[in-house]
């Protein structure tokens, strides 16, 4: 593992944004939303978390926007792993609430905002926003179309200004993009011992939504924003095509995550030792956590 930023440690955020990449991403346009949020700078933090050791030369004209950057350098034969990702993210947040999200998402300028009123009005929640998906081929590669463009022509589920998902509500399981942007508090991610790092997650089958359905099982209330979306255009891949598929439901929810709904299981069947070590001293030394976070022995079976 290697940092190529690191943020300070008095560092004192509300909201930390951990966004992933697996040597795939070609478009780093998230950032230009994220800098024109009507918040002040200090009230977020970003983390990129890349799976191998590519330092992507997109990426690299936001540096300076970037506060934590890691490469976990895994390596190249071993296929990628969100959940230990997002472990990776939770462990290093200086934030109260983390925020996993799509990295290749639009946002408007009052995205960071609305997230932390969320958590003003009712701290006892896991918080997702809805995203709107536009399949037109023509706004690839990423040309900045206006929320209004992708809101109109090809759009595949806005109704009246809102999400399928959130107006229709006939199957939120599946209509709704429990993948998009799930945000949760530190300390409850921490207390459900954080992302599965179970092998059932490996690859395309995978989302922040087996913590959602475990903090839901912890106690907390599962919150949908009605009025603040993220917003997708198409680009080559997207729905996992060649991808190595874990077991899902057949509309690509991970069987295993369900599995955790009607059990009420809270903790992970696989968990990281550095949340491990926070869950019992959310103290535990920064130099420990590291040797903990990845241990690669661990992952063998995933090639």
């Amino acid at each position: 593992m290697k940092f190529l930023k690191k943020a300070d440690k008095n560092s004192n955020p509300t909201v930390s944004l951990v966004l992933l990449d697996w040597s795939v991403r070609e478009s780093f346009h998230f950032f230009e939303y994220l800098r024109k949020q009507n918040v002040t700078r200090n009230q977020f933090e970003i983390i990129v978390v890349e799976y191998y050791s590519r330092v992507a030369q997109g990426l690299q004209e936001f540096a300076d926007f970037i506060d934590t950057w890691v490469l976990l350098e895994m390596p190249e034969e071993f296929y990628y792993h969100k959940h230990l990702m997002y472990n990776v993210g939770i462990v290093f947040a200086r934030g109260k609430i983390i925020t996993f999200c799509d990295s290749d998402s639009i946002v408007t300028e009052t995205f960071v905002q609305s997230i932390i009123k969320e958590f003003e009005l009712r701290s006892k929640i896991v918080l997702h926003l809805d995203q709107f998906r536009n399949n037109r081929k023509d706004l690839y590669p990423f040309n900045f179309p206006s929320i209004k463009t992708v809101l109109g022509r090809g759009c595949i589920n806005n109704v009246k200004g809102k999400t399928k998902g959130i107006i229709e509500n006939l199957d939120p399981i599946h209509e709704r993009n429990y993948g998009a942007c799930m945000c949760a508090s530190r300390k409850n991610l921490i207390a459900i011992g954080g992302a599965d790092e179970h092998i059932d997650f490996l690859g395309h089958i995978c989302g922040p939504y087996d913590m959602t359905f475990r903090l839901r099982n912890f106690g907390l209330y599962e919150i949908w924003h009605q009025t603040e979306f993220t917003y997708h255009t198409w680009h080559p891949g997207e729905g996992g095509a060649n991808n190595y598929y874990g077991p899902h439901d057949g509309k690509h929810m991970s069987t295993t995550a369900l599995e955790a709904v009607k059990t009420r299981r809270v903790l992970p069947l696989t968990q990281n030792l550095a949340i491990q070590a926070l869950k019992r001293n959310l103290e535990t030394p920064e130099e420990h956590l590291i040797d903990l976070i990845i241990k690669p022995e661990k992952y063998k079976n995933w090639n």
